[in-house]
C-alpha cells in the first residue's frame, strides 16, 4: 500500500490527502518487536506468534475477563444491590447505565484506535473502567451508583474491542478461530466467577467488594500493557502537531454519539418510568418517547450525511447479508439479556434463593457460554460454515428460553439448572459466529469498523432487552400486588415490595408464597418476550449464506 507521510516542518496549509473510514489519521509511534502485525502477504497457514505475543495477550486477556466478571457479578447482585437502596423497581439502570456508555463509545474505540493507535485507546478503556469500579465501591447513593456504573460503560466499552481490534492486527483471519475461542473461555471464566462469587461477597463482606476486587486486575492489565503494548506499523497521515487533534476530532461522529446517547437515554427512561413511576398517558412518559424517536431519527440522519467517520457505516448495511446479520445481532442481544436479566430474579424473588445460593445456581449455566464459545471457535477453525454456528446457536437460545417458561415456585433444582443451560450454549455459539460472519465481507482494512458496528448494535439490542423485560416486570407486579395480598394490600407495602425482594421475607407465609407465585407469573410474561426475540434471531439466520472462515478478497 502506497504510505502518505508529511514532514514536519512541511506547511502546514499544505493540502491533506483524501483520507477514508479505514485511514489512520495520526502517526504510529516506532513499534516495538513484541507487537508484529499481520502482513496481508504472508501465507495465512505457516503463521506464527511473534515474540513478546504472550504478553501482550495477558494484557488483554485481564480485561477480556473483567468484561465477562462484571456481567455476571452485577446480574447475580442487582436485587441485593438495588434493595440495599430500596430502588428494585428501577434496578434496570444499574444495567442500563452501563450498557448506554458502553454501546455509544465501543465503535468510537475502533476508530480512535486508527486514528492515535491501539496503545492510548487501550490504556483509556483500562483506566476508565478502573476507576468506574472504584467510583460504584463508594457510592452512597443509587444517583451516583448509576453515574460510576455508566462511567464504568465508558471503558468497559473498550475492553472486548480494544482486544479483538489488535488481535486482528497480529493474528491471520484463518487463524483467529481458535484464539477467539481463548478469548471466549476467558469471558466466561469470569461469568462464571462472576455468577458464583457476587452473591456470596455480596452477603460476606458487602457488595461494594464486587467492584472493588476489579480494580487491581484492570491494574495488572494496565502495567502489563504498558510495557508491551505499541502501536503496529502501518498507513499513516502525519499531520502538523499543531492541527493533528483537531484533524482528527473533525473525523469523530461526536454529533451522532451524542444524539444516541441523548436518544437511548430519552426512550429507556419513557420506558421505565412509564407505569412504574407515571401513567403511560403522562405528559413525562409520552414527552420522553416523543422526543426519544426524534433524538434516534437525528442520528439516523447524521449517520446518512456526515462526513465524519459514522458511527454506524450505512454503506455497510447496503446488502441484504449484511442486514440480515445484524438483525440476527440485535434480536440475539435483546434476547440473551433478558434472559440473563430475568434468571437472578426468578431465583431470588420465586424461589425464595438468597444471593450466594442464587450464585451458585448460576454456575452451571454461566460455564456453558464458555462451552459454546469454545465450540464456535473448533468449528470456525475446522471449516464448518458460519451460517450453520448461528443457526445451531440461535435455535438453542430459542430452546432455552422457551425452557424458561416451564420454570415455576416448584419442581426439581437439579432439572432447573440443566433446563438453563441450553439458551447459554447458544449465547456462546452465536456471538462470535456473528460477528465473524459479519467481519468476512469486509477488506482486511474495514475490520475495525466491522466490528465496532457488530458490537455497537449487539449492545443496542442488550439495552432493549433489559429495559423492555424490566418495565414487564414493573407494570405487571404494579396492576396485581394489590389484589395478591388482598386485605393486607397498602400502598406503602406494594411499593416496598417493589422495591426490595428482600421484603418477601417480612411476610406471613401465606402472603408470600402468594407474592412468589405472582413473580413467577409475571417472569413468564418476561420470558415470552425473551423467546419471541430469540425466534426473531433465530428466524433471520436462515438469511446467512455465510461459508467457512475466511475474509473478502
Amino acid at each position: 500500500m502506497k504510505q502518505h507521510t508529511r514532514n514536519h516542518c512541511a506547511d502546514p496549509l499544505a493540502p491533506i490527502p483524501e483520507m477514508s473510514e479505514t485511514t489512520p489519521l495520526l502517526e504510529s509511534q516506532a513499534s516495538k518487536p513484541v507487537y508484529v502485525t499481520f502482513p496481508e502477504s504472508q501465507a495465512e497457514d505457516s503463521w506464527k506468534p511473534s515474540a513478546g505475543f504472550w504478553w501482550i495477550e495477558t494484557a488483554l486477556w485481564a480485561n477480556v475477563f473483567l468484561s465477562g466478571f462484571d456481567g455476571t457479578i452485577t446480574a447475580s447482585t442487582y436485587a441485593s444491590i438495588s434493595s440495599d437502596f430500596s430502588a428494585a423497581n428501577n434496578a434496570a439502570w444499574l444495567t442500563t447505565s452501563y450498557l448506554i456508555t458502553s454501546t455509544a463509545f465501543q465503535p468510537l474505540y475502533g476508530r480512535f484506535s486508527d486514528m492515535f493507535g491501539r496503545r492510548i485507546c487501550f490504556f483509556v478503556s483500562t483506566v476508565t473502567f478502573m476507576a468506574g469500579c472504584f467510583g460504584c465501591s463508594i457510592a452512597q447513593t443509587m444517583l451516583t451508583l448509576n453515574l460510576m456504573r455508566a462511567l464504568t460503560g465508558f471503558g468497559g466499552g473498550g475492553l472486548i474491542t480494544m482486544a479483538t481490534v489488535i488481535n486482528s492486527d497480529m493474528i491471520p483471519f484463518k487463524q483467529r478461530g481458535m484464539y477467539q475461542a481463548m478469548q471466549n473461555i476467558l469471558v466466561g471464566t469470569g461469568a462464571v466467577l462472576g455468577a458464583s462469587l457476587g452473591g456470596m461477597i455480596a452477603e460476606s463482606i458487602g457488595w461494594r467488594y464486587c467492584f472493588l476486587l476489579q480494580v487491581p486486575v484492570s491494574l495488572l492489565a494496565l502495567v502489563v500493557g504498558y510495557y508491551v503494548l505499541e502501536n503496529p506499523s502501518s498507513t499513516v497521515i502525519e499531520l502538523a502537531p499543531n492541527r493533528q487533534l483537531g484533524s482528527a476530532l473533525r473525523h469523530v461522529d461526536l454529533s451522532g454519539a451524542s444524539f444516541l446517547v441523548l436518544g437511548l437515554v430519552s426512550q429507556l427512561a419513557g420506558l421505565s418510568f412509564g407505569g412504574n413511576e407515571y401513567p403511560w398517558n403522562s405528559a413525562p412518559v409520552i414527552g420522553t418517547l416523543v422526543g426519544s424517536s426524534v433524538l434516534l431519527a437525528v442520528f439516523l440522519l447524521i449517520e446518512a450525511e456526515t462526513k465524519a467517520i459514522p458511527m454506524i457505516p450505512l454503506r455497510m448495511l447496503k446488502a441484504w447479508q449484511a442486514v440480515a446479520i445484524q438483525l440476527t445481532n440485535v434480536f440475539a442481544g435483546m434476547a440473551s439479556y433478558a434472559y440473563m436479566f430475568m434468571i437472578p430474579l426468578y431465583l431470588q424473588a420465586v424461589r425464595g434463593d438468597s444471593p450466594t445460593a442464587a450464585g451458585l445456581r448460576l454456575i452451571v449455566p454461566s460455564m456453558a457460554t464458555p462451552i459454546g464459545g469454545v465450540i464456535a471457535g473448533a468449528m470456525m477453525h475446522r471449516g464448518f460454515p458460519l451460517c450453520y454456528n448461528v443457526r445451531i446457536g440461535t435455535a438453542l437460545m430459542l430452546i432455552g428460553n422457551l425452557l424458561a417458561l416451564s420454570l415455576g415456585t416448584g419442581g426439581s433444582r437439579w432439572m432447573e439448572s440443566v433446563y438453563m443451560v441450553p439458551a447459554n450454549i447458544g449465547i456462546g455459539l452465536t456471538n462470535p459466529s456473528v460477528l465473524f460472519s459479519f467481519v468476512s465481507l469486509f477488506e482486511h482494512r474495514e475490520q475495525a469498523v466491522a466490528t465496532s458496528t457488530v458490537y455497537l448494535i449487539r449492545s443496542m439490542g442488550t439495552i432493549y432487552g433489559v429495559t423492555v423485560t424490566s418495565a414487564i416486570v414493573q407494570n405487571v407486579l404494579l396492576s396485581r400486588l394489590p389484589e395478591t395480598l388482598g386485605r393486607e394490600a397498602t400502598e406503602e407495602l406494594v411499593e416496598k415490595l417493589r422495591k426490595s425482594v428482600f421484603a418477601l421475607r417480612d411476610l406471613p407465609l401465606e402472603t408470600e408464597i402468594a407474592v412468589r407465585g405472582l413473580y413467577s407469573n409475571v417472569l413468564r410474561i418476561a420470558f415470552a418476550a425473551s423467546s419471541g426475540f430469540a425466534l426473531l434471531a433465530f428466524a433471520f439466520s436462515w438469511a446467512h449464506r455465510t461459508g467457512a472462515l475466511k475474509r473478502k478478497s
